[in-house]
């Protein structure tokens, strides 16, 4: 089984990579698609297969997917863009007939009033019209989202947030 990671470069992406290798996935079975392949070197270097891969560019996803049985789609970071970016994703996966599309959604899209969600809405509703099976991760808010608030932290022992009364079910990407 060959395993597409998008935006393997980033955060969650090069996470998930290394968690497949301890977990005894074999790192010539991993494609890591970057926007920047350079950046991934560390990658090659462990043996996993680097490939060019840019939401934005139609011919590298198509290029990226071929010889996949199973993607993630690690949701884009730009906000406004994310919808047309994901249907490129999604469109190579039902062409090439993958056997699995996992997507990193948020925590309720089809229900809260986020920001955010209407993006992820769309995405799940594009994967499920495309008739490719899915799997869709309702991640909530990362831990690390909140590093750029811990000297607040530190010195008031307060974490502002617009949750009101609410708790947040937060995680490392890690987790």
């Amino acid at each position: 089984m060959t395993i597409l990671v998008t935006a393997a470069t980033g955060h969650l992406g090069h996470l998930v990579i290394d968690s497949l290798i301890a977990r005894g996935a074999d790192p010539a079975n991993i494609i890591a698609g970057a926007r920047t392949p350079e950046k991934a070197s560390d990658l090659t270097d462990r043996g996993v297969r680097v490939v060019h891969l840019d939401y934005d560019d139609p011919g590298s996803v198509t290029a990226a997917v071929e010889g996949a049985d199973r993607v993630l789609l690690i949701s884009g970071s730009e906000i406004g863009h994310r919808v047309p970016q994901h249907r490129t994703v999604i469109d190579a996966a039902a062409a090439a007939g993958v056997d699995l599309l996992a997507y990193t959604s948020c925590g309720e899209a089809t229900t809260t009033d986020f920001m955010l969600a209407p993006e992820h809405k769309a995405t799940e509703e594009a994967i499920h019209a495309s008739g490719v099976p899915y799997t869709v991760l309702r991640n909530v808010w990362y831990i690390e989202n909140y590093l750029p608030d811990a000297l607040q932290v530190r010195e008031t022992g307060v974490l502002n947030g617009a949750v009101g009364d609410g708790r947040v079910a937060a995680a490392t990407r890690a987790d």
